[in-house]
């Protein structure tokens, strides 16, 4: 027995700071903005940062992808608009846990550009379809699945596929945010030449998949016929689509990675590699859940919902872990003591992007979200969207038009060391709010055994989520810490 206590004491000691995160998540109040007393805050030590830096961020990561991942391709969103959805939710939660609450920052990824950054950067990646691909996993390359007809495949082909999708489709944003590091030179030749680069890599990943088909089309050179005869063999058609689609993004992907590696900026290197290497292997490794109905042949679930999530864990971890190689603050020597902006330094600008960033992806996936609703719900999602498109639409305009009177009216002195982002905190909450209010708002009817798990399943991870956010909004108000000062943007 005495060992048994001996063992206990031993676990609990040696975990201490763990345990007092756990009841620190348990008494705090999620949303009040207060000051802890000196002795109830974390000692600062090298395990402290590990959690702080790179179990607490890939949890996060993990949590906001897990949900808005699957979210993603449900009613209502899908594409372009799924991966907008996804995108700001991390974006906004990398720009909140890295930033201080000052005009000066640690980190060097730590910009109210980031936002942007990753929601156009995810916005971008959707526009492609991949839903030819899964079936390679079991085997089949279907040409025309309205009649059942496919020819046999090598699995391998799945793999190959899911990586190369998955590189670019979190890799893309990964290059936007690499473009929000401090100590970025502004130039605008600098400019021009990253954006051509990627151009360039893009154009030259068209121009090889013209030129050899054979070299990115499965088969080609036992099923050239049936490759171009797109009546007969519709799958074929889209699966051309979708590997050249593929291919491009990842052409550009690499385009802007070869320009980080010519003027040797090894952090964003190592920024842009970690995300698209982790992503792709992560994606083809899930193998889009299609083992799930072999495994479990009697159970009737959502198994590509399952895949989805889990697609947006392997994203998190991916973006967790680049977190922790370049963006702790020993990681980012000789950081800038202003955070960087695409251009010379506007904090104003940096300002009304961020805002504006929030709000229109925000607006848009409050759109989409009601249009998911009302297709479950009510049918017609092509009305509705219409309908919703005649309201959100103009109040979006008025609300960047009301943006940028306030931004004009209420100017960042120059040369002020105030904090651009005083109501950060609120913004982020308010963000997790509205995205978690969609997830459920598009997840149903709760009649659905399927539904009704996942319902529960995106509430357990807002209420990760939740904790996670609540930490840092309580470390950026430790002693010493800068008050959140004017100028704010609202009251």
């Amino acid at each position: 027995m005495l060992d048994v206590v001996r063992a206990a004491y031993s676990m609990v000691y040696s975990h201490r700071h763990l345990f007092h995160l756990c009841f620190s998540f348990a008494v705090l109040p999620p949303l009040g903005n207060f000051r802890a007393p000196a002795a109830d805050l974390l000692i600062k030590t090298d395990r402290d940062s590990l959690l702080d830096d790179l179990l607490l961020p890939t949890l996060l990561f993990v949590a906001v992808g897990a949900m808005t991942w699957a979210v993603r391709g449900c009613s209502g969103f899908g594409a372009s608009n799924g991966c907008l959805f996804a995108g700001v939710t991390w974006g906004t939660a990398w720009w909140f846990i890295a930033r201080d609450p000052s005009r000066a920052q640690s980190r060097r990824y730590a910009s109210g550009w980031v936002v942007l950054a990753m929601a156009a950067g995810f916005a971008i990646a959707g526009d492609r379809g991949w839903m030819q691909w899964p079936s390679f996993f079991n085997g089949r390359l279907q040409t025309n699945t309205p009649a059942g007809e496919f020819v046999a495949i090598p699995r391998t082909y799945g793999f190959v596929w899911l990586f190369i999708a998955g590189v670019p489709w979190a890799g893309l944003a990964a290059c936007f945010l690499a473009w929000c590091g401090a100590g970025q030179s502004n130039r605008l030749q600098d400019w021009l030449l990253r954006v051509a680069c990627g151009l360039a890599g893009a154009g030259a990943a068209a121009l090889l998949f013209e030129q050899f088909p054979q070299l990115f089309l499965p088969l080609y050179a036992h099923l050239k016929p049936q490759y171009a005869d797109h009546l007969h063999n519709p799958n074929l058609a889209r699966l051309i689509n979708d590997n050249r689609a593929a291919l491009i993004h990842l052409g550009a992907y690499l385009g802007f990675l070869g320009y980080e590696l010519g003027r040797r900026d090894w952090l964003n290197v190592k920024l842009i590699l970690t995300v698209g290497v982790l992503t792709g292997a992560g994606w083809a490794a899930w193998q889009n859940w299609s083992w799930a109905a072999r495994v479990w042949p009697q159970v009737r679930f959502n198994w590509w919902r399952c895949w989805e999530s889990c697609g947006g864990i392997s994203i998190g971890i991916a973006y967790g872990l680049a977190y922790y190689l370049v963006n702790r603050r020993s990681a980012a020597a000789g950081v800038c003591s202003q955070a960087a902006s695409p251009g010379p330094s506007h904090p104003n600008l940096e300002r009304f992007v961020t805002y504006a960033a929030l709000l229109a992806a925000l607006g848009l996936s409050l759109k989409n979200g009601f249009k998911g609703w009302a297709n479950i719900y009510v049918g017609n999602e092509e009305h509705w969207n219409r309908v919703l498109w005649t309201f959100i639409g103009p109040a979006l305009l008025a609300g960047l038009a009301a943006l940028a009177v306030l931004v004009w009216r209420r100017p960042v002195p120059p040369g002020s060391k105030q904090d651009l982002f005083p109501h950060s905190a609120r913004l982020t909450w308010l963000m997790l709010l509205i995205q978690n209010f969609i997830a459920q708002l598009i997840t149903g009817p709760r009649t659905n055994f399927s539904e009704a798990a996942f319902s529960l399943y995106y509430l357990a991870l807002f209420v990760i989520s939740a904790l996670i956010l609540r930490h840092y909004a309580h470390g950026k108000l430790e002693p010493g810490a800068p008050v959140e000062t004017q100028p704010a943007l609202f009251g």
